[in-house]
């Protein structure tokens, strides 16, 4: 590995820096030791699998800079069948990635968040077909909107670029996230087409399926992901969790010096407050 990381990468992102604005976004995930079984109740020998060259693919994603490590791990529901991890978690301590190192899961939450709804539709505690404002009085969208039509990215939700959606840990006891997002909803507010003529990826859509879970469920966001899918898991501690529960494991985030989205970032965040140079 050499040293030219540096010269590829903008900056790191602070470690007091927190996307607290749409939980399905920042939810941390860890990865596993190879003999670890997923059920926790014993250990095993994985099946052995001959992934060589996406691992060179991934190998050659590093070594040209175009990330700054890569981990993976392919699996069944019984078994760890393969892992790959190359590169360095923190550029500038020259840290290395390990089976230990955790990342962002970001927009991977969208399948918890889409689970829970299952969930709470399941319970008949919500109708998939409904109109979402059914659940969410103050929905701020087309009133013939439904609860599925949000899932499947169908509903011609807005999809703003959602850098700006991040506030620091510092700030974070003090911060009203619905108040946050009623002004994004309120410059967002056209849909861009109408119920099911198409699909659109939209990270909106999912906040208000976050908020429609708080108002079904009774509970936060957060505290309904913990303690309705992942304490159901039995995974080992810490595995998956809304807080990194160990800085110096945890992959240092960087952005691409010479890119187009970092000649445009200073547009959508404040760069001295968010971000440190190396």
């Amino acid at each position: 590995m050499s040293g030219k990381y540096s010269d590829a990468l903008e900056g790191e992102l602070s470690a007091t820096t927190l996307k607290t604005l749409a939980p399905e976004t920042w939810l941390s995930k860890q990865s596993y030791p190879i003999t670890y079984d997923f059920s926790g109740t014993h250990y095993m020998t994985p099946y052995c699998i001959d992934m060589k060259e996406m691992d060179a693919v991934l190998r050659k994603e590093v070594e040209e800079n175009r990330t700054p490590s890569v981990q993976y791990i392919l699996f069944n529901k019984d078994h760890l069948l393969h892992r790959f991890q190359y590169g360095l978690s923190d550029i500038s301590n020259r840290t290395n990635v390990a089976a230990s190192t955790t990342y962002h899961a970001f927009s991977v939450t969208k399948t918890f968040t889409a689970l829970a709804i299952l969930q709470l539709a399941e319970q008949c505690k919500l109708d998939l077909e409904d109109p979402a404002i059914q659940y969410l009085p103050a929905f701020p969208y087309p009133a013939d909107i439904t609860v599925r039509q949000l899932l499947s990215h169908a509903a011609g939700i807005p999809n703003p670029i959602p850098l700006s959606w991040i506030h620091l840990l510092t700030e974070h006891a003090s911060f009203d996230r619905n108040k946050f997002f009623k002004s994004i909803y309120a410059q967002n507010k056209p849909v861009k087409f109408k119920p099911n003529e198409k699909f659109a990826y939209s990270n909106l859509g999912f906040v208000l399926l976050g908020q429609l879970i708080e108002t079904v469920s009774g509970l936060i966001y957060e505290d309904y992901i913990n303690s309705e899918i992942i304490s159901k898991l039995h995974l080992p501690e810490n595995a998956f969790g809304f807080e990194i529960s160990d800085i110096q494991k945890h992959a240092t985030g960087y952005h691409k010096r010479m890119s187009f989205s970092n000649l445009i970032l200073g547009s959508f965040l404040n760069k001295s407050k968010f971000m440190e140079s190396f």
